[in-house]
């Protein structure tokens, strides 16, 4: 098993980055690790959504857990697993939120793509501070 966390300051209301990573077509959008999710438009817990992710490997994904201030979710593919968990806490401003990304990995992918995940939960985290920025205010 392999793991990575970082933590950013989303400049976007903690409702607004809830929506974003709970609108599991729209994942691609801004994952780098997603090529197309398919499945109802928001995510609810233990819904499997078919998933293609780069390299060609098609898999699920799955949500584990959904509240305020937590989400996780869970996807596999061959020889990969992964759990990424995105916690959302107040900032200094009702329109900031501190977003925190842990993922860990399994299988024997993981122990192929190694140090590659250090800078994953980071990447991640500026596309989704993006999206939200770009993402009107509902």
């Amino acid at each position: 098993m392999t793991g990575a966390s970082r933590g950013a300051i989303i400049d976007a209301p903690a409702a607004r980055v809830h929506d974003i990573l709970l609108a599991t077509p729209e994942l691609p959008d801004w994952n780098p690790a997603f090529v197309r999710v398919d499945g109802p438009a928001r995510a609810t817990i233990g819904v499997e959504y078919r998933l293609d992710v780069i390299r060609g490997l098609r898999g699920t994904l799955t949500y584990t857990h959904i509240d305020a201030e937590m989400i996780v979710m869970s996807w596999t593919v061959a020889f990969l697993s992964e759990t990424g968990a995105w916690t959302l806490a107040p900032h200094a401003t009702p329109h900031q939120t501190r977003v925190t990304h842990e993922v860990e990995r399994r299988g024997a992918l993981a122990a192929i793509l190694g140090r590659s995940l250090d800078s994953l939960p980071g990447l991640r985290l500026e596309r989704l501070a993006e999206r939200a920025a770009a993402r009107p205010t509902t």
